[in-house]
């Protein structure tokens, strides 16, 4: 199995009474996945563990401190750049929440009861002649496919059997 290379925090946080998924849109002029909806998040430093490094990329990607990290899903595979990413769940501060714009284009949020209720479908994607089958999420103002779906398929998991 290929060594975890990457890392990424699905933030929660409450607003108005309900706990919302922070989404960033990557930067429109990066060279890996630009434009693509992801979590906060990316490679993990010569000497950092997996948290500690999580914990860096969200504060410079968005400015937000973790508060409490709550879970960690399975790793999963990104097609493309071939990374092994691992999503840790956490609350994050969004008192100081302020866009790195050379990373981050926007933000977007979805609250958990909304996203509880969204029915994944699925895309057929090719690659280098190879065709898989990606996990599709559609919300109000965005949607998420690629290896950050498959995290939110098992985040969806997660969530089930886990109460926040």
């Amino acid at each position: 199995m290929k060594r975890i290379t990457s890392v990424v925090i699905i933030p929660l946080f409450c607003s108005e009474e309900a706990i919302k998924i922070l989404f960033t849109r990557r930067n429109l002029k990066l060279k890996h996945h630009p434009g693509e909806m992801s979590f906060p998040g990316g490679k993990v430093e010569f000497g950092e563990t997996f948290i500690e490094a999580a914990k860096r990329e969200t504060f410079e990607e968005i400015n937000c401190k973790v508060i409490k990290v709550i879970g960690k899903l399975d790793p999963v595979m990104t097609l493309v750049s071939d990374h092994l990413i691992l999503p840790f769940i956490a609350y994050i501060d969004t008192s100081t929440l302020f866009l790195n714009r050379n990373e981050v284009e926007s933000i977007h949020t979805v609250t958990v009861q909304e996203f509880c209720k969204t029915k994944m479908n699925r895309i057929r994607v090719g690659y280098n002649s190879i065709y898989i089958k990606s996990p599709i999420w559609q919300f109000s103002d965005f949607y998420v496919w690629g290896a950050t779906g498959r995290i939110l398929a098992e985040f969806k998991d997660w969530l089930k059997e886990n109460s926040i």
